[in-house]
């Protein structure tokens, strides 16, 4: 049977040690504006109440990968998917916008009022708010941006699951298109040809609640993921003042290799084809992020992480959250995200 061909199984009976029913897919893309760059690595439960890790795969169509994978699950089955690129909007843009809910907005983002709205200008607005336009010439695109969208200084146009972290730095400004930084271009591509198509069909977490409670039913639910903080995760060290970079295959081989032994068994366990992949070292740094991003999904869902986001309306309503962030709360100042589970 080819890895990327899911076997069916009744895993009605399958219930976590949280009290929740497992996904029977969980699956994880790391994904960018250039198709060839977009890769995702899947596991399936099976009938030890574990998952096991397939390799990475392309991606595909967006516009049909929900349809595709819904058609691998039952009716009475759930599957989560992570995206690699934000799924919510800054809270500070979406009070100049006049936006509530971002679930709502999404539903009119590119018809009007909100025509423009993924069209990338170097005139931007609120309305037309990704800028600029892939450009070679000098310009002070950050101030001019900030501008527009009615303030001094782009940094506050970050969300707060944006922020620096203890470890990892602070993610570029959602709208910013500039910069190999930069992940506006790919939120366009998932918002409006992934999400928005599907929108009516699927649960975003955590705009539609906990995540517990959105696997304990059967469809499709949608979570944001990044791979620096999966790195953290995980305890992988790679990228800027390791010694190591993700654009070379020994690096990345030498980062993976202890994913060999600690998910050689037990709840979460690498398929021999997964195996291989990181004993090569992946092709790129785009499936290497997938897979790096579904092992720290898969902690979550098998309680050994937390999954959990903070309880603010901003949050739960606007921003979103990244899966598997820990994070201060805002109330009593603890920190939390490690001892929690979903």
């Amino acid at each position: 049977m080819s890895p990327y061909t899911p076997t069916v199984l009744n895993c009605s009976r399958n219930m976590s040690t949280l009290g929740h029913r497992l996904p029977r897919l969980v699956l994880a893309a790391d994904w960018s504006a250039n198709q060839n760059k977009r890769w995702m690595v899947r596991a399936e439960h099976d009938a030890s109440d574990g998952y096991l890790v397939y390799p990475p795969e392309p991606v595909g169509e967006p516009a049909s990968l929900i349809e595709r994978l819904r058609g691998q699950i039952s009716v009475h089955e759930s599957l989560l998917i992570g995206f690699d690129f934000p799924i919510g909007l800054p809270a500070v843009y979406a009070r100049q916008a006049g936006v509530t809910s971002f679930r709502s907005a999404l539903s009119k983002f590119g018809s009007d009022p909100w025509g423009s709205f993924y069209n990338i200008s170097d005139f931007p607005s609120l309305r037309q708010p990704f800028s600029p336009r892939p450009t070679q010439k000098p310009g002070n695109y950050r101030a001019q941006l900030a501008s527009a969208l009615g303030c001094q200084d782009l940094s506050v146009m970050r969300r707060r699951c944006d922020l620096k972290t203890a470890t990892r730095k602070a993610a570029e400004c959602l709208f910013f298109t500039m910069g190999s930084a930069q992940v506006g271009a790919g939120a366009i591509v998932g918002w409006r040809d992934l999400i928005q198509p599907s929108l009516e069909d699927v649960k975003l977490w955590p705009f539609d609640g906990e995540l517990s409670t959105l696997l304990a039913s059967p469809g499709v639910t949608i979570a944001e993921i990044y791979p620096a903080e999966a790195y953290s995760h995980l305890s992988v060290k790679i990228g800027a003042g390791t010694g190591r970079t993700k654009t070379l295959r020994a690096d990345r081989r030498e980062a993976a290799k202890s994913w060999l032994i600690e998910f050689g068994a037990g709840q979460i366990r690498l398929s021999h084809a997964a195996e291989s992949w990181i004993e090569w070292g992946f092709l790129a740094e785009d499936d290497f992020d997938a897979m790096a991003g579904l092992l720290s999904m898969l902690r979550i869902v098998t309680g050994q992480r937390s999954g959990t986001a903070p309880k603010t309306n901003d949050v739960l309503q606007i921003e979103g959250w990244i899966l598997g962030q820990a994070f201060i709360d805002l109330h009593d100042q603890r920190c939390i995200g490690k001892d929690q589970t979903v």
